[in-house]
């Protein structure tokens, strides 16, 4: 079994046994991640009936396969049994704001109203400063945190899906330091071999938030020195192989839940 694919327990798939860690110097290549199961109708029954909030992450450049996604929880539930809307608390309408603390206080807002927070992953995801800052409030606020896979939808001119993206929630993680504290930490390229110009990973403080964040509550502990991937411990999944359409309230309550909302 992959070392980046622990396996789960319990419930809900929390806490995770066990979660695997990094060290800060992990040059192994952020692949994404293969798609989780579905969420059990059994599970899914047993989740509160309320209609949650939830805060969508993605870059505008994919937006057309965004509002496939989004629209679900405005035309109406498609589930066939303990059907769940949301409320969208998506902000990418409202593009005025150009400078980066508007942008920061628009997105803090935004994820401070809702419940979870929903990262949907196009190709060049991953690399997108906002989108590690919305998955960065979801941790500092204690807000559910999942991740879904768009790419699989078909692109709006081409009429076919494209390769997967890397996983944003790979890329980002909390830190332990010696003085038992937890930090945000990202994971960056960085050149390995400057003769030969090999590129590698390395995870280093996150410049965008530097206070101690609280433990999420879907992570039991970490090691001291350690980074714990935010992959490691939330779910993701894909639109098109796990259903999305029928399932993204379940997965909306399942998040929420994990960090007690």
């Amino acid at each position: 079994m992959s070392p980046f694919w622990p396996p789960r327990n319990g419930l809900f798939g929390w806490p995770p046994a066990p979660a695997r860690q990094t060290h800060p110097f992990d040059f192994r290549p952020a692949l994404p991640l293969p798609p989780v199961s579905p969420v059990p109708a059994t599970v899914a029954a047993l989740l509160p009936q309320v209609k949650r909030k939830v805060y969508f992450a993605f870059t505008f450049s994919d937006v057309l396969r965004v509002n496939n996604v989004r629209q679900i929880g405005k035309i109406g539930p498609r589930e066939s049994r303990n059907a769940r809307t949301f409320f969208d608390r998506s902000i990418w309408e409202r593009r005025s704001i150009t400078n980066d603390e508007g942008l920061k206080n628009l997105m803090r807002n935004g994820v401070k109203h809702s419940s979870a927070v929903c990262v949907l992953i196009g190709t060049d995801t991953w690399n997108s400063r906002w989108v590690k800052y919305e998955i960065s409030r979801a941790v500092i606020d204690g807000r559910g945190l999942f991740a879904i896979h768009i790419n699989s939808l078909n692109h709006n001119v081409r009429r076919a899906p494209d390769p997967p993206g890397h996983n944003p929630l790979h890329l980002m993680g909390v830190y332990k330091d010696p003085n038992g504290r937890f930090y945000l930490w990202e994971k960056r390229v960085i050149i390995k071999n400057v003769e030969t110009g090999e590129l590698g990973w390395e995870w280093q403080a996150y410049e965008d938030y530097t206070d101690p964040v609280p433990l999420p509550r879907y992570i039991a502990d970490i090691e001291v020195g350690y980074v714990m991937p935010l992959s490691a411990v939330t779910r993701h999944y894909d639109f098109i192989v796990n259903e999305g359409g029928k399932n993204l309230g379940y997965r909306i309550d399942v998040a929420a839940v994990s960090s007690g909302r």
